[in-house]
């Protein structure tokens, strides 16, 4: 279930040539990769969606998480999967160029990091 994030990374690389959201996923997960969340997140890929959890998973989960869905125009939605209600879901959608900025926020907010 959980898979190096250079798997996933080369994952999107690979369908990114179909859409620009599809290169906006490539581009957020080369973010995390650098960034100093890569060994405090956990990531998985569910079909076309990024999904994130603050621990180390196995299948079935059933624990929140944050699914990332590449959507049209270059636009990812960021959806907190902490309820099975999706109206009651808090959710974003964003230009995929502005995709680590929300991660970072969705992080702040949900105090995933100590020092956030």
């Amino acid at each position: 279930m959980i898979r190096p994030w250079a798997n996933i990374r080369d994952y999107f690389k690979e369908l990114a040539n179909l859409s620009d959201s599809f290169e906006a996923m490539a581009n957020l997960v080369t973010e995390i990769e650098r960034s100093r969340y890569k060994e405090g997140l956990f990531g998985w890929t569910s079909m076309h969606d990024l999904c994130i959890a603050q621990t180390s998973v196995t299948y079935p989960h059933f624990e929140p998480y944050l699914r990332i869905s590449p959507i049209s125009d270059g636009e990812l939605e960021f959806r907190y999967v902490d309820t099975h209600n999706e109206k009651k879901q808090w959710h974003r959608v964003v230009h995929g160029t502005d995709g680590f900025h929300r991660l970072e926020r969705f992080l702040k907010q949900l105090h995933w990091f100590a020092d956030l």
